[in-house]
């Protein structure tokens, strides 16, 4: 089923073999499939034949679709299927799919679906399909136990063997940050001539646009108290009944507010709101939900939160700092120590302590607002650039393909 293509789109492929095909499990807002969206957008303007390919559509929570690719839902009712069965489910459809069209390259863009593109291509059987896998957040070798208990420890236990199995079985990896690339040669005995790493980048002129559209609400009008912003999926990754908690012990001195944007499982909203009260802070706390525009909310805040258990080349951690706020971010395995190592307008607190987190914020809120700091720590990751490098990886991938030569052969040039 396509739910979108352009004319444009539809006239290209015509007879045209597919090149790339990005592969994400639906539609719904995340950092993974607007980075997949931004590479299928940017390799169909390289002149590349590229779909991007979902497992469901995401139901009435999809938000985030391509304007000028193609999209081909696989499997329409795994929209009723949590995320790992609806994947799963889809597998069979998946390598259908890929025997009839049999793209030249399969990019599974995020951890949540490698598997998943694994075993479709290993049941389809095509060779001359490379399939490469762009891995978004840290191995699970280098992560916390996501659930306490024996069964936590085997069910990581399993995802260890999963990973290593999946990643080495990969014709090539694109790596998010330079941890995460040291983590699958170390831990998922990838060979590192077979990675890439390639940075998530931020439009900072189209941040800034957005940054300037209206927010009316008397939390962030003039004189009001200092706002400390979070913004991710209400679920146990993010941790941020950690943050809640560290915001309660701040609460005790200092007037402030904590507006966490995303949403969840209505379990997750009700789980924080009882954090909340637990911490005496729920009047200061508005979860406000999926914001298309989260920039609007950055750019008024005081302050940026991050309090991930695990996380990879943090989207939103790097828009925060794009809108010019200082963050406090958990020293999650991922690769953002890199970026924040030194810098002046950030603290890395440890996974799990309240206090510590507690205390960064209070010594971030009572700093003089300086933007220019958190700006110029995100200058580099130009999106443009970030965009360019998986131009330049994914032709490299068709040029060493088996088989034939690509039809779009006549590529620009990279920048």
């Amino acid at each position: 089923m396509d739910i979108a293509h352009s004319q444009q789109d539809q006239h290209d492929h015509g007879n045209k073999p597919l090149d790339i095909a990005i592969l994400v499990h639906d539609l719904r807002p995340s950092g993974v499939v607007a980075n997949a969206i931004r590479i299928a957008e940017a390799s169909r303007r390289a002149g590349l034949a590229a779909e991007l390919w979902t497992m469901n559509d995401g139901g009435p929570r999809a938000c985030l679709r391509p304007e000028t690719v193609r999209t081909r839902v696989l499997l329409p009712v795994s929209a009723h299927l949590p995320r790992a069965l609806g994947s799963l489910a889809g597998v069979p459809s998946l390598a259908a799919r890929l025997r009839h069209q049999r793209p030249r390259i399969l990019l599974s863009a995020g951890n949540h679906i490698h598997a998943q593109s694994l075993l479709a291509h290993r049941l389809a059987g095509l060779r001359e399909t490379l399939l490469v896998g762009r891995v978004s957040n840290a191995l699970a070798a280098a992560a916390p136990c996501k659930r306490p208990g024996p069964g936590g420890r085997l069910a990581r236990t399993m995802a260890i063997g999963l990973e290593r199995l999946q990643f080495r079985a990969m014709d090539r990896i694109i790596a998010v940050s330079d941890e995460i690339a040291a983590q699958l040669a170390t831990h998922g005995g990838v060979d590192p001539g077979a990675i890439t790493v390639i940075p998530n980048g931020v439009d900072l002129d189209a941040i800034g646009r957005a940054a300037r559209e209206r927010l009316d609400h008397p939390w962030f009008a003039a004189g009001a108290p200092p706002v400390i912003v979070a913004a991710g999926r209400l679920c146990r990754q993010k941790n941020f009944e950690q943050l809640i908690a560290a915001f309660g012990r701040v609460r005790t001195g200092i007037e402030a507010r904590l507006v966490i944007l995303g949403d969840g499982a209505p379990g997750e909203r009700e789980r924080l709101l009882a954090a909340a009260r637990e911490a005496r802070v729920a009047d200061d706390l508005w979860l406000a939900g999926h914001q298309e525009n989260p920039f609007r909310f950055f750019a008024r805040a005081r302050l940026f939160a991050q309090t991930s258990r695990w996380e990879g080349c943090s989207n939103v951690l790097i828009e925060a700092l794009a809108c010019g706020l200082p963050a406090v971010v958990t020293d999650h395995p991922g690769g953002m120590r890199t970026l924040l190592d030194g810098m002046p307008a950030a603290r890395v607190v440890p996974v799990g302590d309240v206090q510590a987190t507690a205390d960064a914020l209070r010594q971030m809120l009572d700093r003089p607002a300086a933007p220019e700091l958190s700006r110029a720590a995100v200058a580099g990751q130009s999106l443009a650039a970030c965009l360019a490098r998986y131009q330049a990886t994914i032709r490299s991938a068709l040029a060493q393909r088996p088989g034939a030569e690509p039809t779009s052969s006549a590529l620009p040039a990279l920048p």
